[in-house]
């Protein structure tokens, strides 16, 4: 039986997802880089990612189950959250200000001390 390469990912949820799939709809597939992610927990990055492989015949029920969760296609646009800047009050910017003042008193007195 000739299998055809359908998903890579390096997510094993995402794996595991289809593969759950895949038992449901009673497709024959395989699995490739499990045993590196487990073993070196990077995904199987090795093995070009972790892969999943569907029986030829079943190829094309496999991508249309793939495409309607969502996992090929468009991906989805989340939206950032928007940052928001730090509310700094104006009293704290003169306090920071009249601290530099006093600093530069204090060092200018040093200095012109004369001692």
């Amino acid at each position: 039986m000739n299998y055809i390469d359908v998903f890579r990912t390096s997510d094993r949820n995402e794996l595991s997802i289809i593969k759950n799939l895949f038992d449901e709809e009673n497709i024959a597939y395989r699995t490739h880089g499990e045993a590196t992610d487990n073993a070196a927990n990077i995904g199987g990055l090795g093995n070009h990612g972790l892969r999943i492989e569907v029986a030829e015949s079943d190829h094309k029920e496999a991508i249309k189950i793939i495409e309607r969760t969502g996992f090929l296609g468009e991906p989805t646009k989340i939206s950032q959250p928007q940052r928001r800047k730090p509310k700094i009050g104006k009293w704290v910017i003169i306090i920071l200000a009249a601290l530099v003042v006093f600093v530069a008193i204090i060092l200018f007195v040093w200095f012109m001390s004369g001692n």
